[in-house]
């Protein structure tokens, strides 16, 4: 008979009298879990998203439907064409902030437009004189309105004007010439821009791609003539050439650039270092027959903005037969092209800021963007060549050319992508950029299909 083995007399289960076993939690987290604060802000969190998403279940089911009006026009909030506009709430200091975005708010907000405005009112069709002054070169004023009739529109940049006596304040001599000229009255609108006196002498020189916009974009005529400010003169009547050739307005009109050449009377330097011209600002040329005898006696030379760097654009020998309406339109374009031209106020791409000084940067955008640019047969400027070059060191020309180099990358990208994205790249207004950007989009692996 089968006995089991002999078991100790304490028995396997717990007795009533024994103490029950203690049983610990494997880690610290286990521990805070199942503390009572935790498990209360856990189920409290749970009963919160369940109302939550219970709440944005009903309210998305009992959303009425959206309520269709036949005739519902979207209302802007601006109208050009319309008297009042809300942006006419808004300071003159935070539209012009807006609209200069590459310059901090100590410029714009220290500029005034129509500053003084002159008591003409231009024609729609007039075409205006844009330009800016340096508050040492005032006088250019009084010889502009004696050699341009039509309006001006002219960008005045002085640094902090002080109120100490015996200082120089260009204010009280740009009054004192608007009091003593009756044409600087009638013609000149000036736009002021101060300095602030925590700012160098330089910020004025490197604001001009800012000036040349401002004075465009306050000129109060369709039409523009973009001349530079370094002492050329409008000799011709601009705005005559185009009353007598109603097909040239039409051509500007529809976006397209006319150049006016520019011419340099010759100096001679003198032992102060002072440049002396060969001719008198009363006899400068006012035709181009007596420019070309000029030009042929060397008392004028071709400016290097227009011929020299850019000789491929303008030939003088047929600009020089160049007679009557018939206009001479430019093919390879040069991108250091800057002469003066006319164009549209607006409907045309404005100058680049993040360039100083640069209109060569103004105009090659304009030639991207599919504008003509014609040469007028009769009509140029000249500079009286008494003003020296402003001096920039050679970092300061190294560090321009590399800039307008890249410019001129990022522009032809930019066109060329534009023009393929609205399906007009084979068209004739993308030629220019098909032509002048083979390069640049060979390197960066476009193809280049010719139309």
């Amino acid at each position: 008979m089968y006995k089991a083995p002999n078991q100790s007399s304490a028995s396997i289960l717990p007795t009533s009298g024994a103490s029950s076993p203690t049983y610990r939690s494997s880690s610290a987290l286990g521990r805070v879990l199942k503390s009572r604060p935790i498990r209360t802000i856990l189920m409290a969190y749970v009963g919160f998203c369940a109302l939550f998403t219970l709440k944005h279940i009903l309210t998305y089911q009992a959303k009425p439907e959206p309520i269709v009006y036949d005739h519902y026009e979207l209302q802007r909030t601006y109208d050009p064409e319309e008297p009042y506009s809300v942006v006419s709430n808004l300071s003159s200091s935070v539209i012009l902030s807006k609209m200069f975005t590459f310059h901090t708010p100590d410029i714009t907000d220290n500029i005034q437009p129509f500053f003084i405005r002159s008591t003409s009112n231009p024609q729609p069709d007039d075409i205006t004189l844009a330009t800016f002054i340096l508050q040492d070169e005032l006088s250019e004023l009084a010889a502009l309105v004696e050699r341009f009739s039509g309006p001006i529109s002219a960008v005045l940049h002085i640094e902090h004007p002080s109120e100490t006596s015996g200082t120089n304040n260009p204010l009280k001599r740009l009054s004192t010439m608007f009091v003593g000229n009756p044409k600087l009255r009638q013609q000149v609108d000036i736009h002021l821009i101060t300095t602030p006196q925590t700012h160098r002498q330089a910020t004025v020189l490197q604001q001009a791609n800012l000036h040349r916009n401002l004075a465009r974009f306050f000129a109060r005529s369709d039409f523009v003539l973009m001349l530079d400010s370094d002492g050329s003169l409008p000799v011709t009547n601009v705005a005559k050439s185009f009353k007598d050739y109603p097909q040239w307005m039409e051509k500007l009109r529809t976006g397209n650039v006319f150049v006016l050449p520019g011419f340099n009377v010759s100096t001679t330097t003198t032992e102060e270092g002072g440049l002396v011209p060969a001719l008198a600002s009363a006899n400068l040329p006012t035709d181009k027959e007596t420019l070309l005898k000029n030009v042929f006696e060397e008392t004028v030379v071709l400016s290097e903005k227009t011929w020299k760097r850019t000789i491929r654009n303008v030939d003088y020998k047929a600009w020089a037969v160049q007679a009557g309406t018939r206009l001479s339109a430019i093919q390879n374009y040069d991108p250091y092209f800057s002469p003066s031209v006319v164009i549209r106020r607006d409907k045309m791409l404005w100058c680049p800021e993040r360039f100083s000084n640069n209109q060569a940067a103004c105009l090659f955008e304009l030639y991207l963007s599919g504008a003509d640019f014609w040469v007028l047969p009769n009509d140029f400027t000249i500079n009286q060549g008494i003003r020296k070059d402003v001096e920039i060191t050679e970092r300061e020309k190294t560090i321009n050319t590399r800039l307008y180099q890249k410019f001129h990358e990022e522009s032809c990208l930019k066109h060329a992508r534009a023009f393929f994205a609205a399906g007009e790249w084979d068209s004739d207004r993308a030629r220019h950029c098909r032509i002048s950007c083979q390069k640049v989009l060979a390197v960066w692996g476009l193809v280049i299909r010719q139309a």
